[in-house]
């Protein structure tokens, strides 16, 4: 319901988020993701919960929430801003369990959540949030995760996948060992064929 008001109000008609950008940081997710956030405390105010669900919970878990998101996109920050972006957070924490009530969410053991927790030191330490992003990360779990699960045969994946990784790492550190090597070869040596794994080696695990 929540998303099919958003998409009559952002022009969408589709009934469910299938047709809003699903392309990662680009700046026309971007810009629906504000939208949406602009919408959702409205929508949300009329709601007719059912059973002994409280909407006063919904209200301040749902308003903590987006008070939280966008203080902490502010291009500059004060200690009183941190402050209040530490207890929109607070607010949410007191009343997610709504969430869990209405059947929405099981639990609130994910990743993203808990970040939110270290938003305020790493302010503290690295300065507005628009100096920094999870691009590292994301990376990572590309490089990790993502492809080292294509690499195997999507059976009893685990142990696959930690193989793969370990040839990845071993090749990588061979070649730093070969490169060390060919720097060490005095200038007066005759000319060699360089020693080394071709550059398009994939490193692949049979099946």
């Amino acid at each position: 319901m929540i998303w099919f008001c958003c998409g009559e109000l952002l022009g969408n008609k589709s009934k469910s988020s299938s047709n809003l950008s699903t392309i990662s940081n680009t700046p026309q997710r971007v810009t629906e993701h504000k939208n949406i956030c602009q919408l959702l405390l409205g929508l949300v105010v009329d709601l007719q919960l059912s059973g002994r669900s409280s909407l006063a919970h919904l209200l301040k878990a749902v308003s903590g929430l987006l008070d939280f998101l966008y203080l902490a996109q502010l291009p500059s920050q004060t200690t009183n801003m941190i402050t209040c972006l530490e207890c929109a957070l607070l607010m949410f924490h007191q009343n997610k369990d709504i969430f869990v009530d209405l059947g929405v969410q099981d639990h609130f053991n994910i990743l993203k959540i808990h970040s939110l927790l270290h938003y305020s030191s790493s302010i503290h330490i690295f300065s507005t949030t628009d100096n920094y992003n999870t691009e590292q990360t994301e990376q990572l779990h590309i490089d990790f995760v993502k492809n080292a699960y294509c690499s195997t045969n999507h059976k009893d994946e685990y142990p696959q996948m930690t193989t793969w990784m370990e040839h990845c790492k071993k090749i990588q550190q061979h070649i730093v060992c070969i490169k060390f090597l060919q720097q060490q070869q005095p200038a007066s040596a005759p000319h060699q064929r360089p020693i080394g794994i071709p550059h398009s080696l994939v490193c692949v695990i049979s099946r």
